[in-house]
């Protein structure tokens, strides 16, 4: 190990206080363009053994930095050919009707993403269907039935420029 690389393995991040060095970083990113890497790979982009680079990914694990590992899924694949992005207003924003809707949105099905927003609308969906006829069986048997909702207005994707995950940038 270089003696740079030495002395990162004995910074911030081990001392537990929550920050993250140039490894972690270099971790992070191996991990991100390929969840499946081996830890010797991930020793190789970070310039480190294979054994340190386990320790530091399983330390940024334990720290819940690492949240966890998915495998990216070709959404015509599995028919989800269509993507909407939907604005949610509800007719108040108590704790109790907030805390209702953000129960029961978790178990609709085809629910790629809720955002909590600020501005004119109270949540922000993005929902994968496979057609206008889903769209409409997730609209009136998910939808319309969550709590406290006042207001649903619906934008149907066109076609997915792109998509990835914002990686931490390079300090």
């Amino acid at each position: 190990m270089s003696t740079k690389n030495a002395k990162n393995s004995n910074s911030a991040h081990e001392m537990g206080n929550g920050s993250i060095d140039e490894i972690d970083i270099a971790i992070i990113h191996m991990l991100q363009h390929n969840g499946r890497a081996t830890n010797e790979e991930v020793g190789d982009a970070a310039g480190l053994s294979a054994s340190a680079a386990s320790r530091r990914i399983h330390a940024l694990e334990q720290r819940g930095i690492i949240k966890g590992y998915q495998a990216v899924i070709d959404d015509k694949a599995v028919g989800a050919d269509i993507t909407v992005f939907i604005r949610v207003t509800l007719e108040r924003q108590t704790a109790a009707v907030l805390q209702a809707f953000d129960a029961r949105i978790r178990r609709c099905h085809g629910v790629a993403s809720c955002h909590l927003m600020a501005g004119d609308y109270d949540y922000m969906l993005q929902v994968k269907v496979a057609g206008i006829t889903d769209y409409e069986r997730f609209h009136k048997e998910e939808l319309s039935r969550l709590p406290g909702i006042r207001r649903i207005e619906s934008n149907f994707a066109v076609r997915n420029i792109f998509e990835r995950e914002i990686s931490i940038r390079e300090r």
